[in-house]
């Protein structure tokens, strides 16, 4: 094991847990039960045109995780974008938009990757500390003990809790100050280049990039890119080697 990594810390979205059958899939099937003949590849399509009207407001799409009134407006706004940009401009002004968000705010609409668990179970019990930093809302807490991994986490860290989002570097210090080590002793793993990995490489911590999309990448520490000293994976089973930690 790399002798200065105290804290492994890791993002939740996208990273330990998805929504299922997928983002796309679920979006189709909520339409689907209110008659919209919506499937998932409608939906991806329409994606596309949401994330540059995102991008023209005024936030940006950001910080809207920071509290419960910001992201419930929010994502009702990018749902009646969505229905919109499909087409069904009277199911946006319709009660769908509220039936989206519900779904995509319980519990059972979640699941974890398949690569998640036996991480976690491989890195627990090592004397590391192991955390989350999540932009998420104060729900995740609940989440994460629904999807059974609370016990392995010592320090849980989330924006809807903390009021500050990835990547501001506050978010970071306050993971590190909770777990008691100090910014080159840890490491965080997520997929968001600007919110995991420059958000971490900031405060100097080390930064993992999971990118389970990306093709012949081989782990190595230091690995140089647009972000600075970072490291990609494609699977979070890769990390417990990169920390040279070996299979029991």
């Amino acid at each position: 094991m790399i002798d200065e990594i105290r804290a492994v810390f890791f993002d939740v979205g996208g990273t330990l847990a998805y929504p299922h059958p997928s983002f796309h899939g679920l979006m189709a099937e909520v339409c689907q039960a209110h008659g919209l003949m919506v499937t998932p590849e409608d939906a991806a399509h329409a994606e596309v045109g949401v994330w540059e009207k995102i991008a023209r407001r005024e936030d940006a799409g950001r910080g809207y995780s920071a509290s419960f009134e910001r992201s419930r407006e929010f994502w009702l706004w990018v749902y009646r974008t969505f229905l919109e940009d499909l087409g069904f401009p009277e199911a946006a002004q319709s009660p769908l938009p509220e039936r989206l968000w519900q779904t995509f705010t319980r519990l059972e609409s979640y699941r974890l990757f398949e690569d998640s668990l036996p991480t976690l179970q491989a890195v627990s019990g090592r004397g590391l500390i192991l955390g989350v930093i999540s932009n998420w809302e104060e729900w995740l807490e609940r989440l994460i003990a629904g999807l059974g991994i609370a016990e392995f986490f010592d320090v849980v860290v989330i924006s809807g809790v903390h009021g500050i989002e990835k990547p501001d570097p506050a978010i970071f210090q306050l993971a590190l100050e909770k777990a008691g080590v100090r910014p080159e002793e840890a490491i965080h793993i997520g997929d968001s280049p600007r919110d995991d990995v420059e958000g971490a490489l900031a405060v100097g911590m080390r930064a993992v990039l999971l990118d389970r999309k990306q093709a012949g990448l081989m782990p190595t520490w230091g690995q140089k890119n647009a972000m600075g000293a970072a490291t990609t994976v494609r699977s979070l089973l890769e990390l417990p080697a990169l920390l040279g930690i070996e299979a029991r």
